[in-house]
């Protein structure tokens, strides 16, 4: 109230609505020095050790009164003053950039409070440019199969619109979700930029485990597939950082010649070497998929397929449909040989050994790796190792450039594995090797 931070009406009176906590003021989020106030009092919370902030309701999302009264949702004033006096507008013109200014001074006040290391920050709302500041879900979803089935060309819209870390609330936030619909949104999950599974105070509970042992083993199996994963996955968000790359894509995205992918929006490709064709309808063991041009190898057996063309995929509530791309590259966390289940969560121990799972034929991908907790990738404390493969005659050929970047790794075991060929193990040190199988 001193340094007058928050949004008054035209006619100079302190502006108020209702919010979940109740009657609330608002922050003046378009000026430098009302961000820059809101974003250090997150100090509280982080010399706590909160290292996240979850920016809700920030559309923003008001009533008129308490929200168990029965209220309406009401508008900001239209024409309530903004920003700073030598840029001053209504909020109007700001409306769509209140959440993007509040996960702006959320954003830059947790980087300067954690003293250099990484927070986690996710908005409801934003506007373009948001994946600078903040990740993003797609709002409350319902349990139902429908909303299940709407989540892939949402979150791949959201990535061709430059907002690449993106989810959607596993099971549905609203509603209850039966065992089949919450195993098959749990292996959708597992693609998801943003994974968690999210539900209502009000439901019934969606932990795996409460929906018997059939349902919780295929969570398990495929949030496991999540963590093995984490290398590739960790290099796409690498790709969005630098180049705004989708992490999750439609089929378009690498094949915009091919009209059939133009409409395609139950299948989607997890960067640019694992396709997926999740099932969305209760009681589905079968289903079409599309196998653009290329040669296409389930993930599961190893099935060898040309397209483009059409298949019919056995999809058990257990399965979902995975494709890998002749020429693909995936770097996956092995298990290692002391301790052999897979990590439970990152934290859990480092990665002392790498399998890279490569399919016959001609690719080429790029390896990114740093500390993962603090900024000094930007100084240049990085690596990067580019993997590629070809055929020479009858021989696959595997080619591992030497390590660039300062970012120091400790000798591990490497595993390169072309599928259905066999193979090779080496201890990595960062120099260049040529396999041949």
């Amino acid at each position: 109230m001193e340094n007058d931070y928050f949004v008054r009406t035209a006619d100079g009176k302190l502006f108020h609505g209702y919010v979940w906590p109740d009657k609330a003021v608002f922050p003046d989020f378009m000026r430098p020095d009302v961000r820059q106030w809101w974003g250090e009092l997150h100090k509280s919370l982080t010399d706590m050790g909160v290292a996240g902030i979850w920016n809700d309701m920030n559309e923003p999302a008001i009533a008129d009164r308490p929200f168990g009264d029965g209220g309406e949702h009401i508008w900001f004033p239209l024409d309530a003053p903004q920003g700073p006096e030598f840029d001053r507008t209504t909020h109007a013109e700001t409306h769509n950039l209140y959440g993007l200014m509040m996960a702006k001074a959320c954003a830059e006040g947790l980087q300067k409070v954690r003293g250099g290391d990484r927070s986690f920050v996710l908005t409801r709302s934003g506007f373009a440019g948001v994946q600078r500041y903040s990740s993003v879900w797609m709002g409350d979803n319902q349990s139902q199969w429908e909303h299940l089935e709407m989540s892939l060309p949402m979150l791949c819209n959201m990535g061709l619109s430059g907002v690449a870390f993106v989810g959607c609330d596993i099971g549905g936030f609203a509603g209850n979700a039966t065992a089949e619909l919450f195993a098959r949104w749990m292996q959708m999950g597992m693609l998801y930029p943003l994974m968690r599974g999210h539900s209502a105070m009000t439901t019934a509970q969606h932990e795996p485990w409460v929906f018997g042992d059939r349902t919780e083993q295929i969570c398990r199996e495929y949030i496991n597939l999540r963590y093995q994963l984490l290398p590739y996955i960790y290099t796409l968000f690498w790709e969005a950082a630098i180049a705004g790359t989708p992490i999750l894509r439609p089929l378009l995205y690498h094949f915009p010649r091919d009209r059939t992918t133009y409409h395609l929006y139950d299948q989607v490709l997890l960067g640019p070497s694992l396709m997926a064709a999740p099932v969305y309808r209760q009681g589905v063991e079968h289903r079409a998929v599309y196998l653009p041009e290329g040669t296409w190898y389930d993930w599961w057996t190893g099935e060898c397929y040309q397209g483009p063309t059409h298949i019919l995929a056995d999809a058990p509530v257990e399965r979902m449909p995975l494709y890998a791309r002749g020429g693909g590259i995936i770097a996956l966390a092995k298990p290692s040989k002391r301790i052999a289940p897979v990590r439970q969560f990152v934290e859990e121990r480092a990665i002392d050994s790498l399998k890279m799972r490569i399919w016959p034929g001609t690719g080429e991908w790029t390896l990114y790796e740093d500390d993962g907790h603090t900024f000094e990738y930007e100084k240049g404390v990085w690596a990067t190792t580019n993997y590629q493969v070809y055929f020479e005659g009858e021989k696959v050929i595997v080619e591992i450039a030497a390590r660039e970047g300062e970012f120091a790794i400790s000798e591990r075991e490497i595993t390169v594995e072309v599928v259905g060929i066999g193979e090779q193990q080496f201890t990595d040190d960062g120099t260049v090797r040529r396999l041949i199988f």
